[in-house]
């Protein structure tokens, strides 16, 4: 990928959690995280670890899409040194509770889940992907956001 593109895959695992998440969210996709600066991790949320990077092959997903989406390099580098800032940012959990109980429960200012980080490093780049208030980040599952329109020709073969 060239130094001004973000590349953003959504997923859905095979296990047990995943397909709780897809059925509570009504989702084919279960996660979305974002591709590390250097190419060589994926920075998402997660259960238990919180923001982190992991490796290129931490899981092997059941269904996969990715999509590399253009940005200014200034825009770039304010997104991924927004993103980088957030490693170690805990889970949230309540945010997770309230999306499976259709409750407007999370939005926590010190915990994450990963469809709220994408769509807030997105817009940290300068990109609008839903119209979607900042402060409302948290009602996003990464099927709402995978709806995006600007997603729309930027598929990347996985």
């Amino acid at each position: 990928m060239s130094s001004n593109e973000i590349t953003i895959r959504f997923i859905m695992g095979s296990d047990l959690v995943s397909k709780l998440i897809g059925f509570a969210t009504d989702s084919i996709f279960c996660h979305t995280e974002a591709l590390s600066r250097d190419g060589s991790h994926w920075i998402g949320a997660h259960a238990k670890t919180g923001v982190e990077a992991r490796p290129l092959n931490w899981c092997k997903p059941e269904f996969e899409r990715r999509y590399s989406i253009p940005v200014t390099p200034a825009l770039y580098e304010q997104g991924m040194h927004w993103l980088e800032s957030k490693l170690g940012t805990p889970y949230d959990y309540a945010d997770i509770v309230g999306l499976a109980l259709h409750s407007r429960k999370g939005g926590s200012d010190h915990e994450i889940i990963c469809s709220a980080l994408m769509i807030q490093f997105m817009q940290q780049t300068g990109l609008q992907p839903l119209n979607c208030l900042e402060q409302f980040a948290y009602l996003i599952t990464p099927e709402t956001l995978h709806l995006s329109p600007v997603f729309i020709g930027r598929g990347v073969a996985v």
